[in-house]
């Protein structure tokens, strides 16, 4: 018993020798697998690389834990490899998949790899977090990456990875994040995606999906961002969304999407954004849109939606833009719109609306936010005169191809942010007031095609940042101000006059010299 006792200390220390020269000799087998791929990178020379040898530093023969972008776990193993927006050009044919079993993290994104992405990446057993966007690589996604079962994060993102999303995807039950954006991408979204019921972040935009959008998205009721544009999607747009009760931004953009709006949309408690432009949808924009009381972004130009503007809208307290242009809509402006203290941008331009401008429209265009207002191409009829007033902080404003009629206000002239304006092809008569000559900002004026009379004002040459003048196709009279040609930023102008032969030469050789 006692010799026991004696050796029990020296059988500890035998072991935990042996332990030792266990863990050096796993590091050391990391460190040469890591040097082997190094070997295969294109500059040997890469300076954030240079720590990369076992050659110049005792202390680093045999592990790999103090070289650049690596590090390991206690037993000296590599856990995390961080070498992002280095400029490393390399395939992963050799890369050491095999050879690093404790490997969690990888993340080699923002640098010039290329070739395919191995299907033996699969060997990663502990891998959680994948980033390989912003390369080179091409061919499909392999579908031995589901074997990654520990998997939180996959960015594949901006590459020029093709063929179809793989289905098995949907099996990597931990994942929170998946980007595939910017690749050439095509086939449909797997239906097995509404299995990923951890998924806080779906970035598929950018590519050339096709196809409906699967229902069983609406499923994954933790997605708090959804990016499916600029792709070839068709078909409705699932009612099932209504279950994203944590969606904030909602992206379908440049697709082909049709059928209309669902009313259930409404039920996406924390949405701020929602871009649906560029599309075929069709019906009406849903009441239950003035429930979503977070929205800031309302994009759905550019579709073929009809019906009146809902009232609700006016519900709507942290909108900055609603962009609803290019659509079929009638009707009049609600006046509830007035209530939209927040909005930057108002673009209702290209659509069928009736009646005036609500006097609360022009209340709103006094408050500081609001910069641009774009009604153009309706059928917005009223006195000019009466509707509109003075915009102290207003940039930009379209009111052009419309029946409006009244006067040419002298109040743009207190516009002092003013930069953009355009009331051409309306009815308004009177004169060009001098007081226009005061908006020193103005870039564009364009009052064409309407039934003013009398004399171009002296005074507009003094809006010196003045690009571009329009003012033809109206009934002026007299001679043409000599000090237009002094305009030194003039780019542009129609009188459908003639110009006096030294200014005409003037501006002329303006054109020619931006062109």
């Amino acid at each position: 018993m006692k010799s026991l006792t004696v050796l029990a200390p020296l059988l500890l220390c035998v072991t935990l020798l042996f332990s030792s020269l266990n863990v050096a000799s796993d590091s050391a087998a990391e460190a040469l697998a890591i040097l082997k791929w190094k070997a295969s990178l294109q500059s040997q020379n890469h300076s954030v690389l240079l720590s990369w040898n076992t050659s110049n530093n005792p202390n680093t023969k045999t592990s790999p834990c103090a070289w650049f972008g690596i590090h390991c776990n206690h037993a000296d193993s590599v856990t995390k490899i961080n070498l992002t927006g280095y400029g490393v050009k390399v395939t992963l044919h050799s890369f050491p998949f095999s050879s690093l079993p404790n490997l969690a993290e990888l993340d080699l994104s923002t640098n010039e790899l290329y070739g395919i992405i191995p299907p033996k990446i699969s060997q990663l057993s502990k891998l959680t977090y994948l980033d390989l966007s912003y390369n080179q690589f091409s061919g499909q996604i392999p579908p031995e990456i589901s074997h990654l079962v520990h998997l939180q994060t996959l960015h594949l993102a901006g590459n020029q990875l093709n063929g179809s999303i793989p289905r098995e995807i949907g099996q990597l039950k931990f994942l929170t994040d998946l980007a595939l954006c910017s690749n050439k991408l095509n086939g449909c979204i797997p239906a097995s995606l509404g299995k990923l019921s951890r998924l806080v972040s779906l970035l598929l935009y950018n590519n050339s999906i096709s196809g409906p959008i699967p229902p069983e998205l609406g499923n994954l009721r933790n997605l708090v961002e959804v990016y499916l544009d600029t792709n070839r999607l068709t078909g409705p747009i699932p009612s099932t969304f209504g279950n994203l009760k944590k969606l904030t931004v909602l992206q379908m953009f440049t697709n082909s999407l049709s059928g209309p709006i669902p009313s259930e949309l409404g039920n996406m408690e924390s949405l701020s954004e929602i871009s649906l432009y560029h599309n075929n949808l069709s019906g009406l924009i849903p009441t239950s849109f003035g429930d979503l009381r977070h929205l800031t972004v309302a994009r759905l130009y550019e579709n073929q939606l009809s019906g009146p503007i809902p009232e609700e809208i006016g519900n709507l307290n942290s909108l900055v833009y609603l962009e609803l242009g290019e659509n079929q809509l009638n009707g009049s402006i609600p006046a509830s719109l007035g209530s939209l203290s927040n909005l930057k941008i108002l673009h209702l331009r290209d659509n069928r609306l009736s009646g005036s401008i609500p006097n609360e429209i022009g209340n709103l265009m006094k408050l500081i936010v609001l910069k641009r207002v774009y009604l153009e191409r309706n059928r917005l009829r009223g006195n000019i005169s009466e509707d509109l007033g003075i915009y102290p902080n207003l940039r930009f404003i379209e009111l052009s191809d419309n029946e409006l009629y009244g006067e040419v206000s002298s109040n743009w002239g207190l516009c002092r942010s003013l930069q953009s304006l355009f009331i051409a092809r309306n009815n308004l008569s009177g004169t060009i007031p001098a007081e226009i000559g005061n908006s020193r900002q103005i870039h564009r004026l364009d009052v064409s095609s309407n039934h003013l009379v009398g004399e171009i004002p002296k005074k507009i040459s003094k809006l010196t940042s003045l690009l571009y003048l329009y003012l033809n196709g109206n009934k002026l009279s007299g001679s043409v101000p000599l000090e237009l040609g002094l305009m030194s930023k003039l780019l542009y102008l129609d009188l459908l006059l003639d110009l006096p032969a030294k200014n005409k030469s003037k501006i002329e050789w303006k054109q020619k010299e931006e062109n």
